[in-house]
């Protein structure tokens, strides 16, 4: 029964860990991209939620629904282990995966995305000014008609 409940308060001691990390995901998001509060909001739900059902899931898969003083302990545990030793590390290493994807794969595509755009209305541009003149020129030849008919 003792050693079913230390696997129980490790795997908790887990959980911690992994609510800890998906929280520095969070953080990590927030320091490359700076977001508006309506975003920043969506993203505090969206973590709260996905903490909420690792949490019950693991009360229910792990410990049959049974709530005990030592699950809460071993998800502190969890989190401060993650904070003291991991959690800067993480930020570090995350913050500049995303800004290397920011400069070698977003700003060439928003680049390139730019470029078409700015294409498309010059295309538009020249189109517009093309059809004027046919326009232009189409009654042009339609008032010439007039007069030599009268």
């Amino acid at each position: 029964m003792i050693s079913n409940e230390f696997n129980v308060f490790l795997a908790f001691v887990l959980i911690g860990i992994i609510i800890s990390f998906i929280f520095d995901f969070f953080r990590i998001l927030r320091c490359v991209y700076k977001t508006p509060d309506f975003v920043t909001i969506l993203e505090d739900i969206a973590f709260w939620l996905i903490s909420g059902i690792i949490l019950l899931l693991g009360i229910f898969v792990l410990n049959d629904g049974n709530i005990r003083g030592y699950l809460f302990i071993g998800l502190f545990s969890g989190v401060c282990l993650y904070i003291v030793f991991i959690s800067k590390n993480i930020i570090n290493i995350g913050t500049k995966i995303l800004n290397l994807f920011n400069k070698s794969v977003l700003i060439p595509i928003c680049k390139v995305i730019n470029f078409l755009i700015q294409m498309f209305y010059n295309m538009i541009k020249v189109f517009t000014k093309l059809f004027k003149k046919i326009k232009n020129d189409f009654f042009l030849v339609k008032k010439i008609k007039k007069v030599k008919d009268l």
